[in-house]
């Protein structure tokens, strides 16, 4: 069994028989953290809609917490809190933390990496912001260099089956708010999306499935709004 709690945004948890990860907490109310199962906090970057000091604080309370932050995360802020060890994610690194329990880091095309976390025959794939970024007053060879880089980016989910991957559907994008969920869908095996990073309503996330380019995917993505639940075996 695998639970997953929206926490809003871009914030998440998974809870498994024998884990419970935390994808980067902003604000929100957390679920209750169980004592006996091991507690991963990641968090993909320092942009504060992705990271809170806050969950550093977690430490004081559960005996079997890591924590997994990206090169940016001002290590400062952790030990203030009382964090003594946690693991800095680099792009590129792949590493298993215990058996069957394997991280690696991607790069992003805004700050910081993306998590794909292998765990115990499951895969989850977190992007943070590893996005198609593409906005209205760019220019044609910055939409070029940032279509390339994203393409290249992504390249590290070759090879996997995805069972839940979260990617951001940034309504800001205007015209281009559908092309970086459409081109992870059409690219990769990823069983079940859930839209985040929304900035703006969760009628975003009905409109990308009434529209002629989900069409092949579509019922593979996954409604969920802060304070929403999603339990599946």
């Amino acid at each position: 069994m695998m639970v997953i709690n929206c926490v809003g945004h871009s914030g998440f948890t998974v809870e498994t028989e024998t884990h419970m990860l935390i994808f980067d907490y902003w604000k929100g109310i957390l679920p209750r953290l169980p004592m006996k199962k091991k507690l991963y906090v990641f968090v993909s970057h320092a942009h504060e809609d992705h990271f809170n000091p806050d969950v550093f604080s977690l430490c004081r309370d559960h005996p079997n917490v890591r924590y997994v932050l990206a090169n940016d995360v001002p290590l400062a802020d952790a030990r203030a809190r009382g964090v003594r060890e946690c693991i800095v994610a680099e792009p590129g690194m792949d590493m298993h933390t215990e058996s069957r329990f394997r991280i690696k880091a991607l790069p992003s095309t805004d700050r910081g990496v993306a998590y794909l976390v292998c765990m115990n025959g499951r895969n989850l794939f977190h992007a943070g912001d590893l996005h198609l970024w593409l906005w209205r007053d760019m220019t044609e060879a910055q939409i070029y260099d940032m279509t390339l880089r994203f393409r290249e980016y992504t390249r590290g989910l070759r090879g996997f089956t995805i069972d839940t991957a979260f990617l951001p559907l940034d309504t800001r994008l205007g015209i281009y708010a559908f092309l970086g969920i459409d081109y992870y869908m059409k690219n990769y095996r990823i069983g079940r999306a859930i839209p985040m990073h929304l900035n703006g309503p969760a009628t975003a996330v009905d409109d990308l499935r009434f529209d002629p380019i989900s069409r092949d995917y579509r019922d593979r993505i996954v409604k969920m709004e802060a304070g929403g639940r999603l339990a599946f075996n």
